[in-house]
C-alpha cells in the first residue's frame, strides 16, 4: 500500500509495542505542591516509614534467632518446675516424719521416767522401812518445776531416824530432787510401835556425764551370759 504524507516535516509516530512504565516526575510534583504542612507531614511519614524499617527489620531478625533458644529455656523451665514440685513433695513428707520422729522422741524421753524412780526409791530405802503407797502428784500452783514428774511415798519405819536417812539418800539419786517430808506419826501395829510418813519428791532428768548409754539388746546379752534372766531363773 502506497502511504502519502500531507505534513510535511512532520515526524511519524511509530506504534507502540506493549504497555509502557513511566516514573512520576517528582521534581514537578514538587514544584506544584505550594503548601509546606504538606511537605513537613509527607516528610514525617517518609522518615517514620524509613525509621519502622530500619527498627522493625533487624528486631525481626534477631527475634527469629533466639526463637529456638527461647524454647530451650521453656522447656528447662517446665523441667525445674516439675522438680520444685516433686521437691515440695518429699519436703512435705519429710515434715511429716520429723512430726512423728518428734512424738516418738518425746514418748521415748518419758519412757524411763517411773523405772528410774522406783529404782532410786529401792536404793534409798533404809532398813526395817518399807513402802505403802508410791503415786503421781500434781504439781503446785506457782512450782517452777511443774514441768517434771512429782511423786508421794507413803510408807512406815520401826526408826524415826531412818526417815531422814531415807530423806538423804533420795537428794542423793541423780533422778529425784526436791525430797522433803510432808508429814510424820506414830500408830500402833501388830502390837509394836511404828513411824508412819508421807515424803514428796519430783523426778529431775541427770547429768548425762553420769550415765552410761548402751544398747538393749547388749544388756540383755550380757544378762543371760551371766546367768541372769528367763535362761539363769531356769537353771537354778
Amino acid at each position: 500500500m502506497i502511504e502519502i504524507n500531507l505534513l510535511p516535516g512532520a515526524k511519524r509516530r511509530r506504534g507502540a509495542k506493549g504497555v509502557a512504565f513511566q516514573m512520576p516526575d517528582f521534581k514537578a510534583l514538587l514544584t506544584t505542591v505550594k503548601d509546606p504542612w504538606l511537605i513537613a507531614c509527607v516528610a514525617t511519614w517518609t522518615l517514620v516509614i524509613a525509621g519502622f524499617g530500619l527498627l522493625y527489620l533487624p528486631r525481626r531478625t534477631e527475634i527469629g534467632r533466639l526463637q529456638p533458644r527461647l524454647d530451650d529455656v521453656k522447656a528447662e523451665a517446665q523441667s525445674l518446675e516439675q522438680a520444685l514440685r516433686v521437691r515440695q513433695g518429699f519436703e512435705a513428707k519429710r515434715d511429716t516424719v520429723e512430726g512423728q520422729i518428734g512424738v516418738i522422741r518425746d514418748i521415748d524421753r518419758d519412757r524411763y521416767t517411773w523405772p528410774h524412780i522406783l529404782d532410786a526409791i529401792a536404793k534409798a530405802l533404809p532398813p526395817y522401812t518399807w513402802l505403802d503407797d508410791v503415786t503421781s502428784m500434781a504439781a503446785e500452783a506457782g512450782d517452777a518445776a511443774s514441768s517434771t514428774t512429782g511423786f508421794q511415798i507413803t510408807g512406815k519405819s520401826a526408826d524415826i531416824q531412818a526417815i531422814t536417812r531415807f530423806v538423804r539418800n533420795l537428794e542423793e539419786s541423780p533422778f529425784i530432787e526436791g525430797a522433803t517430808t510432808r508429814s510424820t506419826g506414830a500408830v500402833n501395829e501388830q502390837g509394836r510401835n511404828v513411824f508412819t510418813f508421807i515424803l514428796s519428791a519430783r523426778y529431775q532428768v541427770p547429768d548425762t556425764a553420769l550415765l552410761t548409754m548402751e544398747p538393749l539388746a547388749a544388756s540383755v546379752v550380757r544378762g543371760v551370759r551371766s546367768g541372769g534372766g528367763a535362761r539363769g531363773a531356769r537353771g537354778r
